[in-house]
């Protein structure tokens, strides 16, 4: 049988299992002699699919406890954009403007259902940034932009966010540790502005405060 017909269908049995109640992220899997009797196929394209299916984040292989439903998708992607920009086909701008897309969308739906104390939060974020040092300041620049993506309950954008900004947390950490005084001042103005327009349920203005933030962040890019 072809190799991907055989991924296809472990997918297929995986899908209706989760769609049944049998199993849930963290359950472990049938074994693969289950596997084999219930799809009718052979160890090896069994061993072969569920190999497919690790590599791709899906399941993990534990040794001497079996396979597991894992949810490991955000790791193999931040994999696959790194090597994606190491073979250069694609550009730290073209990252910069995949993460402003999200976040600009991640906004507009957070604003509608944010709560006070969630802004907070965000406030929180803010104020360690202001006072952090140059060492700490890419992890809590991070946090603040995950923090706000979070908001939006979306789980997409918050994979691909997550994916996206841990690819990214070196260079901002590179690009922060050269800033001067004056454009620090300027980052910090933008990230005020977020949570500004975020506290007034603002959407335009929220919307402008980020495309300010990563058109000024795009100026620092090399």
């Amino acid at each position: 049988m072809n190799q991907s017909k055989v991924y296809i269908l472990v997918i297929e049995h995986i899908k209706m299992l989760v769609k049944k109640g049998e199993i849930t992220i963290g359950g472990k899997l049938p074994s693969e002699r289950q596997l084999m009797a219930t799809l009718k196929m052979s160890r090896n394209s069994i061993r072969e699919a569920l190999r497919s299916l690790e590599n791709m984040g899906i399941v993990e292989s534990r040794h001497g406890q079996g396979t597991f439903l894992v949810n490991h998708i955000d790791q193999r992607l931040g994999s696959m954009f790194s090597l994606l920009l190491f073979m250069k086909e694609c550009s730290v701008k073209e990252v910069h403007q995949l993460r402003r897309s999200i976040e600009t969308s991640a906004y507009l739906l957070a604003v509608k259902q944010v709560q006070d104390t969630q802004i907070q939060e965000l406030c929180a974020c803010l104020d360690a940034l202001k006072n952090s040092s140059t060492e700490n300041r890419a992890t809590l620049d991070k946090q603040f932009h995950d923090t706000l993506v979070q908001f939006s309950e979306n789980r997409m954008f918050i994979l691909l966010n997550d994916t996206l900004s841990q690819l990214y947390e070196c260079t901002i950490q590179e690009q922060q540790a050269h800033l001067s005084p004056g454009d620090w001042e300027k980052l910090l103005s933008c990230h005020a502005n977020i949570v500004d327009s975020l506290l007034r349920r603002e959407e335009t203005a929220g919307v402008h405060a980020i495309a300010a933030h990563y058109a000024f962040v795009e100026m620092l890019t090399p």
